[in-house]
């Protein structure tokens, strides 16, 4: 992953760019491999995550649908989108979390949000144009990729799936001409 990003970056040119974002889910490999190939890049956690990861919590401490726990998260997330990571990072520690029962995932909220405040500076990224969420790449991947390799009847063996992902992507970069001629 780590090359295939950095190689697309290059052919892009993206250093060039004045500024870099990327907003993704949080998993550390990806923050790695972004960081090691750009330095200066501003790394920012997916609004959609964020929200989802609260909401999760409040369901796993208040529970499902319950009126407390619509508020707390709405609380939360009001917090998280003014730039107040560290209200809802006291918020998190203060739950009992020995009364609730829940996957060890939503157990590591408080240290999840703790480690990761800097890259949820919603307020922030906003005011300085970076991205907060990753919906249009996970569109785009929906729109190109599901429908096109997902369709009824279509059982794509590996080998000619990555060959037609590689001709869909060059065909949505507009680059397929190019990239027809090259292995003529």
């Amino acid at each position: 992953m780590g090359q295939h990003q950095y190689l697309e970056g290059a052919r892009r040119q993206v250093e060039r760019c004045i500024r870099l974002g990327s907003a993704n889910d949080g998993a550390v490999w990806i923050n790695r491999v972004t960081i090691t190939n750009y330095l200066r890049i501003i790394y920012s956690i997916d609004w959609a995550h964020a929200h989802g990861r609260l909401s999760n919590v409040a369901k796993a401490a208040f529970g499902d649908g319950t009126q407390p726990a619509q508020h707390w998260t709405q609380k939360q997330v009001e917090h998280l989108w003014h730039g107040r990571v560290e209200d809802v990072v006291t918020a998190l520690q203060v739950l009992d979390w020995d009364q609730i029962t829940c996957v060890e995932d939503i157990q590591n909220s408080p240290a999840y949000f703790e480690t990761r405040k800097h890259n949820m500076d919603y307020a922030r990224l906003r005011r300085e144009g970076y991205p907060i969420g990753s919906g249009t790449v996970e569109s785009g991947i929906n729109t190109v990729v599901h429908h096109r390799m997902k369709r009824q009847g279509r059982g794509w063996k590996r080998e000619y799936a990555q060959a037609m992902m590689a001709a869909l992507g060059e065909l949505h970069s507009d680059r397929f001409e190019l990239a027809w001629q090259a292995t003529c």
